[in-house]
């Protein structure tokens, strides 16, 4: 059995049946990355993941790396006014889980290229290919001048034993 794309995962995320989303905005200032791992950790124990378990670990980190990137290079607006990015989750029980981080920035990011040993920047998006099972960036659609973009990231979820509320 091969592996989803991408856009497979996607679809089956976005507009698929059975799937549970949630979000936060928050600030897009570096105070902001450790606020939005806790909210991914948080969020992913009370779907019933283990918080030790190597999924929860994954996800975490890329989070911290996709919002990193999101508040440093992913502003559209001067320093001095205030502006948000997004977090979202999205779950798929048995199939997969995707985690989205916006900025309001229309430019898309670099292709992951390996970097020396000793370098300090330029890590985020190739760690982000080895810890989720894929990755893309889809530019949003919406009316205002500065559309950006949304940066996912899916994770395959196996026989998960997560239980998700079902409401009336």
């Amino acid at each position: 059995m091969t592996a989803p794309t991408s856009r497979q995962f996607l679809t089956a995320l976005a507009s698929g049946e059975g799937v549970d989303r949630v979000s936060v905005h928050l600030e897009s200032t570096a105070s902001s990355v450790g606020k939005a791992r806790r909210f991914v950790e948080r969020q992913l124990v009370s779907w019933g993941f283990p918080p030790d378990e190597d999924v929860v670990q994954r996800v975490v980190l890329t989070v911290s790396e996709l919002a990193t990137n999101a508040v440093l290079h992913g502003r559209s607006r001067p320093p001095a006014e205030d502006e948000l990015i997004e977090v979202a989750l999205s779950l798929k029980p048995d199939f997969a889980l995707g985690v989205a981080v916006t900025d309001d920035s229309d430019a898309l990011p670099l292709t992951p290229t390996s970097t020396s040993a000793t370098a300090t920047r330029g890590r985020g998006l190739v760690l982000v290919s080895a810890l989720a099972d894929s990755w893309m960036t889809a530019p949003r659609q919406r009316q205002e001048a500065h559309q950006g973009k949304d940066v996912w990231a899916f994770f395959r979820c196996h026989e998960t034993s997560v239980a998700l509320p079902r409401t009336a």
